[in-house]
């Protein structure tokens, strides 16, 4: 078949250009990848802001890239041939024989579109037939322009029944990993140098490797959790926070403390040290309309360019220009994707809500629809679902659903038994797994403490202090390696039992976007 190659760099990060375990970048090496494909005649790299090294391959360079112009380019690049290879330019691990596979099975089936599946993602291309590039266009103008990993194929779901889909099936399905093996981020570069050392290079090694070697897929913290109140404006049923708040005779509902915004920038600045990137979670306990500088806080987060921000809240004590504010500076198009508001209820009536929460029912269903109205991609209405207000699961879902697609239910927590048990069914995977909190998310509490997660209500391990030094964070998040190895060798069936408390936990499962 007569082939051709799109290499897109346009959403390029610095970690592609560097060094890639001694040897080349991840960018060098795909073009090598892009030179060897079988039949390909043209090669096109679609550069971004990013400037990139010489490479012998023509570019169509744009400041910004769309899913639609991206589409466009493999329209035109593609006239005239048979196929169209599609991949991202940081993926070191491109097999070339997984790729020549595909275009076999592509041809031999006369297919539109090919994909891999139960991959870590990284191995694959996307194959598609220029033919199909009109209608993958119209179909994509219902998706958000920015390009993703997926962007292609959540295109071509909206009506998938229209084309000849061939798919490369994995013979060991890795998708519960949640790998991608990019170097897009200082987590990610990390990762892929660590598996690289430890001979991963292709399809072959990675699926033999990977498996074995769940002690290298802990990097850096993506999902950092923080407390930055001691108040609340309810004292809630399902919540913990209500007994680990109260301080001698003052309860949550009397707290007024709060972290200041200098530590608290210091605290950000810490996870850009660290991570580069993440997402960070406000409050981890407390409400956040309780700062006295709350838009101080949000503005620490978002003049960060790696970091985007949650607001978790009961939607009480909200000031409504700060609110109109935020959308000004923060919403929409202003910062997409930054900003998410979590608005927790809990309850689709007054009465339950009373018996949950408190009072306050009118107020915080008033300001869920007010953040509907000023963000509406980055709004959250939220139960969670608990004995006590299942028989509501279904109006609650139904009654918001009807204003938006921001509902979540989450999963109640016995926080390792410090709450009596309250779910109402066992989701939790036959095959235990290393816990994904462990591996990827930080807690820090109102004092700088780093308890071993969340979870870890009553503070049994704390894994240091975030402001004992320039590099406090940094240190507590080495200090839970030790705990992730536990889990690793338990999983393995290599080491001890689980122990305390993750052995009582559940929430090993639960995944932080």
């Amino acid at each position: 078949m007569r082939t051709a190659a799109l290499v897109y760099a346009g959403s390029q990060r610095p970690e592609a250009l560097a060094p890639l375990a001694g040897g080349k970048s991840a960018y060098e090496r795909c073009l090598a990848f892009a030179a060897g494909l079988p039949g390909v005649e043209r090669i096109l790299v679609a550069e971004g802001a990013l400037p990139l090294p010489e490479s012998p391959h023509p570019r169509a360079k744009r400041e910004s890239w769309t899913l639609d112009s991206i589409l466009e380019e493999i329209g035109r690049l593609g006239e005239g041939l048979d196929a169209v290879f599609f991949f991202w330019a940081d993926q070191p691990f491109l097999d070339p024989g997984l790729a020549a596979r595909m275009l076999d099975n592509f041809r031999r089936y006369r297919a539109e579109y090919g994909y891999a599946d139960g991959f870590p993602g990284g191995l694959a291309t996307e194959i598609l037939s220029p033919r199909i590039v009109p209608a993958l266009r119209s179909l994509a103008a219902s998706l958000p322009p920015e390009p993703e990993r997926d962007s292609l194929f959540s295109a071509l779901q909206k009506d998938i029944n229209a084309f000849d889909v061939e798919t490369e099936i994995s013979p060991k399905d890795l998708r519960d990993l949640r790998l991608s093996l990019a170097c897009d981020s200082k987590r990610d570069l990390l990762l892929v140098e660590r598996l690289a050392e430890a001979g991963v290079g292709d399809e072959e090694s990675a699926l033999r490797i990977i498996p074995e070697r769940l002690d290298l897929l802990r990097s850096l913290p993506a999902f950092v959790q923080v407390q930055v109140v001691g108040g609340c404006l309810q004292s809630c049923k399902l919540c913990p926070y209500p007994a680990l708040g109260a301080r001698g005779s003052e309860g949550i509902l009397e707290r007024r403390d709060f972290m200041p915004r200098e530590r608290f920038a210091s605290l950000m600045d810490q996870v850009v040290e660290l991570s580069g990137d993440a997402v960070i979670d406000l409050s981890l306990w407390g409400e956040p309309s309780l700062h006295p500088d709350i838009g101080g806080l949000v503005e620490e987060v978002l003049s960060r360019p790696g970091l985007s921000l949650i607001l978790e809240t009961a939607g009480l004590g909200w000031d409504r220009g700060l609110v109109e504010r935020l959308a000004a500076a923060y919403g929409g198009a202003a910062a997409p994707g930054r900003l998410h508001w979590i608005v927790s209820l809990d309850a689709a009536s007054p009465e339950l809500y009373a018996e949950l929460r408190g009072p306050g029912f009118e107020e915080a269903r008033a300001f869920a629809e007010l953040l509907i109205e000023l963000f509406p991609k980055g709004a959250h209405v939220q139960m969670l679902r608990a004995q006590e207000n299942e028989a509501e699961l279904e109006a609650f879902w139904r009654g918001w659903k009807k204003k938006t697609e921001g509902v979540i239910v989450q999963k109640y927590s016995r926080f390792a038994g410090f709450l009596p048990e309250r779910k109402v069914s066992d989701l939790s995977p036959l095959t235990r797994r290393p816990c994904w909190h462990l591996k990827r998310d930080l807690a820090v509490l109102l004092d700088g403490t780093v308890p071993l997660c969340r979870d870890c209500a009553r503070g049994e391990i704390l894994l240091g202090k975030a402001f004992s030094s320039a590099r406090g964070l940094a240190e507590a998040w080495a200090a839970g390696e030790e705990f992730h190895l536990a889990q690793v060798r338990a999983s393995l069936g290599a080491g001890a039992p689980y122990p305390a408390p993750c052995a009582d936990c559940d929430e090993y499962y639960t995944y932080n976007a």
